[in-house]
């Protein structure tokens, strides 16, 4: 196996849409997760229920038959479609070619998966690129259930479902209703027959599940048998949603037109073969599929792979809406003007939610209610007030903006209610109980895995930010108008203390992660580099370069950045095992993308105005350049919420994380801006 076919089989692609519904799988189209598969639904709350894991597909043609698909079970992978697959894409959307064994021109068939931007509607297309015309019988592999659930082996063997097929010849619909839990798939196949046929597969088995210590052996129903004809240079669609559909020609044009503006990869089967080309055409080299240019257009559209009701998704499979993720996502997004009216809603949305001075951690998703446990979502949302307030520049905003910050900051200030406080040398510090507000949030037995109770570093440079951010706006906003805004004097007063005391993290060429009355922690973590990365600085010049130095040496990886110093006697090398195992390693050792935004941000804090554009502009490169060529060779499609610690390389944690793709995006665009300065 080639490295093309090893990176793309281990690393997964996705398609979403804008109300939180999704597709997931890897490059060999094999389920490895529950939650692979071709349409999981969603609904406003980011209620998710997975219908379509797959399809059973067979392909006929003059008395010869082989399987595009393939199941993961116990003992083996049958049938081995996989075998048949000539090469997949993973973007702009997935994209596999399959032949006949040994590979020819003869017999290739592009199968291409699309999502509908606004319905929970996929739509897979198939079409004939070979030299004879074939049959295609398939069987939709329903599940039909929570996506945090697998149908139990035998479970569905007395389970209730009411079908329907319907509509004239060559314009078919089908649906299927799963009596007990009132879960529906509608299926929609032009140019095609569709029959009733109702068996089921047995013990398929989901790996990933099982290393992380879950059930991972589960059923899957198919209720309909679609036989399609594919004559040479023919397409033939299938659609499945989960809300009764016609899918009109217009409608059909409008899902493939979301993806018709970004760019295939140079090796795209395009054509079918008349002269015995084609799988010459197909790069195997693992050479570079996409340019600079295309990789920047694939970049910015698989970000908006995790914007969804007016909000962000913070990772898929099994992220909704989180607070935190949501301001780091918008700080990249802002660098567009065409995200300008859709930022201010979502700041606005959360403004709706603020709650004695504190904006939620996490809006309400799959039943759970939202919560308050984090402190640096409201400071990074005022930040977030005033980086669009400059690039709106209106009056009208600075002073509302203005306002909200006075009430949110003042609050804060004289917080009663949360368990954290204002010490008298102007730090925030945060009580035991409070100790898991950061974003090293996880909990075990509803202890922090990394409790940061005490003056946490990002936390109160945060602080000190979001006071310069109010401040700021009051002036702008007086500047231009004539209605003055009363600065609190109580609040501004608090940045000089702020300042001096924040020299208590210095540890002579790094900063504490926290400290507890006088006592400055030992360990060396990340989150000096969140609070060296923010507009104003609390370091000089010359701290700023040591802690660089020292957190690229120490922290820095290709994949991002180390959760704690390895040379820590708490550092795990692997993210790997059961949730409690994998729980104390990611924020012990384990690398993040997303930290790769405040590490460059740092080196910027550093070397800015030091050294020339064309340098820095190097360095970042070199900072994210695993990142860009897996984008640009078609590895990876999108990126994922962590590495292990030591040697990382495949992904962990959710596959596809939001603030890791702003990181990237963050960097890349400033780099374009860097460049674009350049004679």
């Amino acid at each position: 196996m080639n490295n093309y076919f090893m990176e793309t089989h281990h690393h997964e692609w996705i398609l979403t849409n804008r109300k939180g519904g999704y597709a997931l799988g890897t490059g060999n189209l094999i389920n490895q997760r529950k939650y692979h598969g071709l349409l999981i639904a969603s609904d406003e709350n980011f209620q998710r229920n997975h219908l379509v894991a797959g399809m059973e597909e067979k392909v006929e043609w003059r008395g010869e038959t082989f399987n595009l698909d393939s199941n993961n079970y116990s003992n083996c992978v049958f049938p081995e479609g996989f075998l048949y697959l000539v090469k997949p894409w993973l973007r702009p959307y997935p994209i596999f070619l399959y032949s006949a064994l040994p590979h020819q021109n003869d017999i290739l068939i592009r199968k291409e998966l699309f999502m509908d931007q606004d319905s929970n509607t996929i739509v897979i297309r198939y079409t004939n690129l070979g030299h004879h015309k074939i049959h295609l019988q398939v069987h939709p592999k329903y599940t039909m259930i929570n996506h945090h659930e697998i149908n139990e082996p035998g479970s569905l063997d007395q389970e209730e479902f009411e079908t329907e097929i319907s509509g004239e010849e060559n314009h078919i619909k089908f649906s299927a209703r799963r009596c007990r839990n009132r879960i529906e798939v509608h299926g929609y196949c032009p140019l095609g027959q569709v029959t009733a046929n109702r068996y089921t597969y047995y013990n398929v088995y989901y790996p990933w599940e099982v290393m992380k210590g879950y059930p991972g052996i589960g059923d899957q129903i198919t209720l309909f048998e679609i036989n399609l004809e594919l004559g040479v240079g023919e397409e033939r669609y299938l659609v499945f949603s989960d809300e009764k559909l016609d899918p009109t020609p217009a409608f059909m044009e409008s899902v493939l037109s979301r993806y018709q503006h970004l760019p295939l990869p140079h090796d795209y089967p395009s054509e079918p073969d008349i002269d015995d080309s084609l799988l010459g055409t197909i790069d195997y080299e693992d050479s570079q599929l996409f340019d600079r240019a295309e990789y920047l257009q694939i970049l910015e559209f698989a970000l908006q792979d995790f914007v969804a009701n007016d909000d962000i998704v913070a990772g898929y499979p099994w992220y909704g809406a989180w607070g935190r993720d949501t301001m780091v996502v918008l700080n990249a997004l802002l660098h567009s003007k065409d995200y300008l009216p859709w930022a201010e809603r979502i700041l606005k949305k959360y403004s709706l939610h603020i709650k004695d001075g504190l904006i939620p951690n996490m809006l309400p998703e799959s039943g759970r209610e939202l919560n308050y446990d984090s402190i640096d979502a409201t400071l990074w949302y005022i930040i977030l007030l005033y980086k669009l307030g400059k690039r709106k520049k209106t009056v009208k905003f600075w002073s509302e903006s203005a306002r909200l910050a006075d009430r949110i900051l003042a609050t804060i200030a004289t917080n009663q209610t949360y368990p954290f406080h204002l010490r008298k040398d102007g730090l925030l510090e945060l009580h035991p109980e409070f100790a898991h507000a950061t974003w090293m949030d996880i909990c075990l037995d509803g202890k922090p895995v990394t409790p940061r109770d005490g003056a946490p570093v990002e936390i109160n440079a945060l602080w000190y930010n979001a006071i310069c951010s109010y401040e700021s706006m009051v002036e702008s906003n007086n500047k231009k108008s004539k209605k003055k805004i009363k600065l609190n004097h109580d609040i501004v007063a608090l940045k000089p203390l702020i300042k001096e005391s924040f020299q208590k993290f210095w540890l002579g060429d790094y900063l504490a992660d926290i400290i507890k009355g006088d006592e400055p922690s030992k360990e060396f973590r990340p989150n000096a580099l969140l609070a060296t990365s923010l507009p104003w600085q609390l370091l000089s010049r010359e701290q700023a370069q040591l802690l660089f130095e020292k957190s690229f040496n120490v922290l820095y990886t290709y994949y991002g950045i180390r959760s704690l110093d390895p040379a820590e006697a708490r550092f795990r090398k692997k993210y790997y095992g059961l949730q409690c195992e994998r729980d104390l390693s990611a924020h012990n050792g384990s690398v993040w993308a997303w930290l790769l935004g405040p590490f460059c941000g740092a080196y910027l804090k550093a070397y800015e105005g030091i050294k020339p554009d064309k340098e820095i502009a190097e360095d970042l490169s070199n900072f994210v350049g695993s990142f860009r060529n897996g984008f640009m060779k078609g590895h990876i499609a999108t990126l994922a919420e962590l590495w292990d610690g030591d040697a990382p390389h495949f992904p962990k944690g959710a596959p596809a994380m939001a603030w890791s793709m702003a990181a990237l995006y963050n960097v890349e665009t400033y780099i374009e801006s860097l460049e674009v300065k350049q004679p």
